[in-house]
């Protein structure tokens, strides 16, 4: 990625001259550049160049012409291709934070879209430039509401699952650093969580209460959590409040 990033930079250097060489590597689908070879590596490169275009954009007009281009690629069948959308998000990131989140309300329209989104802002070094706790639970709440409104068709599809995942590292990135913003939403929003965000709910405070966050934080959303979790149809597989219990016995019981 490191690479992708140095060539990206050198391409949109050269401006006019790298432009075109930009938009025919974007162009490559999975037949010409197929996962399982290097050829990938060419729309991955050109894909971290609108990241650097964003970042070095000089007006918000700019940087959201960038980020447009950007989004048309969140949701390659190719992994490669959507790590390097996160690379390229990062960049504009880690510049202009504030800027770039709102910017981004834009792509929480699609699962894959949302996953990238959550997955740059729980960068490490994106969340460090976070001053605000608020302004990224905008996104978060908005990737909440996309997996809460799935229909059953789309819950096993990869772009659904994609975004679980992201919303349970999102959780813990930005629990750790804004607990007193997290822990409250968390608890806010058990009662219109599906099964499958219950779950995403009660591994994301396992990971927070793990790292370190207070009981008294946690103990509200644990209770808003059983509070909503139906009792188990089979009383021999209760495994009792969820409270103080493992992953293990957490997944198989209450928590699905």
């Amino acid at each position: 990625m490191k690479l992708a990033e140095a060539a990206a930079r050198a391409l949109v250097a050269q401006n006019t001259r790298g432009r075109p060489i930009i938009d025919r590597w974007l162009a490559m689908k999975k037949d010409e550049a197929p996962t399982g070879t290097s050829l990938p590596f060419l729309p991955m490169v050109a894909v971290m160049a609108l990241g650097v275009m964003a970042c070095q954009a000089s007006d918000a007009n700019g940087l959201r012409t960038a980020l447009r281009a950007l989004h048309d690629h969140a949701d390659d069948g190719r992994r490669e291709v959507r790590d390097a959308v996160v690379a390229a998000l990062v960049l504009p990131l880690q510049r202009r934070v504030e800027e770039t989140i709102e910017a981004l309300h834009e792509w929480m329209d699609g699962y894959f879209h949302a996953s990238l989104v959550l997955q740059a802002l729980s960068e490490p070094t994106v969340v460090q430039q976070i001053r605000d706790g608020v302004r990224p639970m905008t996104c978060l709440q908005e990737a909440f509401a996309l997996a809460a409104g799935a229909p059953r068709s789309h819950q096993r599809s990869h772009g659904y699952r994609e975004l679980l995942r992201a919303l349970r590292e999102a959780i813990a990135a930005w629990g750790g650093r804004f607990p007193n913003v997290v822990a409250p939403w968390l608890a806010e929003h058990a009662d219109v969580a599906t099964k499958d965000l219950l779950s995403v709910l009660g591994t994301s405070l396992e990971e927070l209460s793990a790292r370190g966050m207070r009981r008294s934080t946690a103990t509200s959303v644990y209770d808003a959590i059983d509070a909503v979790v139906p009792p188990p149809r089979d009383p021999r597989w209760d495994v009792g409040p969820t409270r103080g219990r493992g992953k293990k016995a957490r997944r198989k019981g209450r928590l699905g």
